[in-house]
């Protein structure tokens, strides 16, 4: 874990309202693993006064960026997000991260990826770690509320993988939700040693979890919680176990969780 001044190299709109932010420091994500995340600290102002916590989805685009790059989606819905949209290039913001618990992946397995909205971004982190002949054989599903808004599920595309996208309007890919995606498709997706890795809403993971469970598939989800510290003090982003285990954090113990770790109900 690292705390830094980042500078922003890159801020560019790639679907209505989800920029795509650059930050350069020296070391900022040698320590990165997938799923992790960063506290960022946005402007010097006391209002947003807390950091907000922000998935990274790749190192480059540069192959040389030796650990000093990362990169960051991020979609405008406060006034935090809406600050950070209209920085200019150049200007640096404090960077407290990696943090939490990533995604673990058995390279024998044939992972199944499935993202909801923006939470998708956390698995092109993965899928970018992957093997690149295991990359190739890879299913990504990547469902929205508008055709408009399926950038994660297209740049997985670009990265190799199997992608289907599903939309609720229908503007793009399949009429529908990603669960919805799923259970019409699962003939053709499922094979031995098929491992399920999620993000998106909570009710999709939970869905996702029970479907999982169904079908004899380990899945791992990662849990979209608020938080305002993201080094375990504030407990503000409590998870409950299942089994009557209490409550971890999600910024030490996840953000990525076993899916049968969790009480969903």
């Amino acid at each position: 874990m690292r705390v830094c001044r980042a500078k922003i190299d890159l801020l560019q709109e790639v679907q209505p309202g989800a920029f795509l932010l650059g930050l350069a420091a020296p070391g900022i994500s040698h320590e990165a693993r997938p799923g992790q995340f960063y506290m960022l600290k946005i402007g010097e102002e006391a209002d947003p006064f807390l950091p907000r916590p922000f998935s990274w989805l790749r190192r480059g685009p540069q192959a040389s960026c030796n650990g000093d790059r990362v990169e960051i989606l991020f979609q405008v819905v406060g006034k935090g997000t809406a600050r950070l949209a209209r920085m200019p290039l150049g200007e640096e913001l404090q960077v407290l991260g990696p943090l939490g618990r990533g995604w673990e992946f058995d390279t024998g397995g044939f992972p199944l990826l499935l993202g909801g909205g923006i939470g998708a971004a956390s698995l092109i982190s993965l899928l970018e770690e992957l093997p690149p002949k295991l990359r190739l054989d890879s299913w990504a599903l990547v469902g929205a509320r508008s055709g408009n808004q399926l950038w994660c599920g297209e740049e997985m595309s670009r990265m190799g993988a199997k992608v289907m996208l599903a939309s609720q309007d229908g503007l793009k890919g399949f009429h529908g939700t990603v669960l919805e995606l799923l259970k019409h498709e699962q003939d053709s997706l499922l094979r031995a040693g098929t491992e399920v890795f999620a993000c998106g809403p909570w009710e999709m993971l939970r869905q996702v979890a029970l479907w999982a469970s169904s079908k004899g598939l380990p899945c791992q989800i990662s849990v979209e919680t608020p938080m305002a510290c993201g080094v375990g003090v504030c407990l503000g982003c409590a998870v409950r176990l299942s089994g009557s285990r209490g409550y971890v954090r999600a910024c030490q113990e996840g953000p990525v969780f076993r899916a049968e770790e969790i009480e969903w109900d």
